[in-house]
């Protein structure tokens, strides 16, 4: 498991010491690892006892952090978006409406659940840049077939 992973979920938690104990770090390097969160819509991230809001409308959820810390991927208007975790860089990556952004391990990749070929939920993978169209990878039956085609949704 990725030890920026684990030291965050335990400092969520309150448990600086815990994290800093199984990962290595000490308790202050523990507790200042950045968290992010969604309240009423808006994207916060909360670095050595710091709020800061990131995200000026009320349309956002599910945000999650990079491996890396530097970037966080979130639900905006229904569709994956990227931004710096500084909240600079905001723009969508899905090409199509979407939920439960994750960051692959390589920080260069984001899965997601979309509607599938199927009319079910299914994988979806998208880069951090945009633009591209999101690779299908679940179900099996739908790797091989064309995603429903749906368009950018701005804003």
């Amino acid at each position: 498991m990725n030890r920026n992973f684990v030291t965050r979920t335990l400092v969520f938690a309150g448990f600086a010491a815990a994290a800093a104990a199984i990962t290595g770090a000490t308790a202050a390097e523990a507790a200042a690892a950045p968290t992010v969160y969604a309240s009423h819509g808006a994207v916060y991230i909360k670095q050595a006892g710091h709020t800061t809001r990131l995200t000026a409308d009320e349309v956002s959820k599910q945000p999650a952090l990079s491996p890396d810390a530097t970037q966080i991927t979130y639900v905006h208007n229904e569709t994956i978006w990227v931004m710096n975790a500084d909240g600079s860089d905001q723009h969508q990556v899905s090409d199509r409406t979407g939920s439960a952004p994750k960051w692959e391990a390589s920080g260069v990749r984001i899965t997601y659940t979309a509607t599938s070929c199927t009319g079910a939920p299914g994988t979806f993978r998208t880069g951090v840049n945009g633009g591209d169209a999101s690779e299908v990878m679940a179900p099996s039956a739908c790797v091989t077939e064309d995603a429903p085609l749906v368009g950018y949704i701005n804003g």
